[in-house]
């Protein structure tokens, strides 16, 4: 009997290792983006008071810092869920890991323009107000009711659905049922700071 190469194949623990530092790092790094990232009142339907309240933020080093974390975290995390695709694409819960690693690189390469914006751009605008430049507060409410939040939006949805294919997969797999779970929840977690600027906005605007 001839046996398909795939399911002859032997896990990889030094990759499924790999695979897993990756994700723990990719995790604490999600997780201290909204400890060290600053707050504050970001209603982009009144740029010019956004940018005042924004700039002393966005210029600090917790800013840049932050978001080089949450870089470092969107880098980290596909290597991760490759070293998991490898190891689960023997088992039942292939398809499953499959569609997890796809939806969750499409998520990331949607997330990473508005987080490239937020790292290297906005800090500019913000230094450039302080200076007294004028007629820049505009490019706040262009980029945040404009399409990038859209895609951005489109971005997050797609990593919790990758982010939910995968906790299933491990959950059905041989790999320890929690780590799984805790997976689908670490990136649920970093949603609230969108949520908290939602809010934010949607109350200033009521105002």
């Amino acid at each position: 009997m001839i046996l398909d190469d795939v399911t002859m194949q032997k896990p990889n623990w030094g990759r499924v290792r790999v695979g897993a530092l990756s994700l723990g790092l990719s995790a604490l790094l999600l997780t201290a983006f909204p400890l060290v990232r600053p707050f504050f009142p970001l209603d982009p339907s009144l740029p010019s008071e956004t940018l005042a309240v924004a700039s002393p933020s966005v210029t600090s080093a917790r800013w840049l810092v932050a978001h080089l974390f949450a870089m470092g975290a969107f880098v980290l995390l596909p290597f991760g869920m490759l070293a998991l695709y490898a190891d689960l694409r023997a088992g039942l819960m292939e398809p499953r890991a499959l569609r997890a690693l796809a939806w969750s690189i499409a998520g990331i390469a949607l997330i990473m323009p508005m987080l490239g914006f937020e790292t290297y751009v906005l800090p500019i605008l913000g230094r450039l107000y302080l200076s007294g430049t004028t007629g820049i507060a505009g490019v706040v409410g262009l980029i945040y009711l404009g399409p990038a939040i859209v895609v951005f939006l489109l971005g997050l949805l797609f990593l919790a659905i990758g982010a939910v294919y995968l906790a299933v997969a491990i959950w059905h797999s041989r790999l320890p049922r929690w780590a799984g779970v805790l997976f689908a929840i670490g990136l649920a977690l970093w949603f609230p700071p969108f949520r908290a600027w939602s809010a934010s906005s949607m109350v200033s605007s009521s105002v």
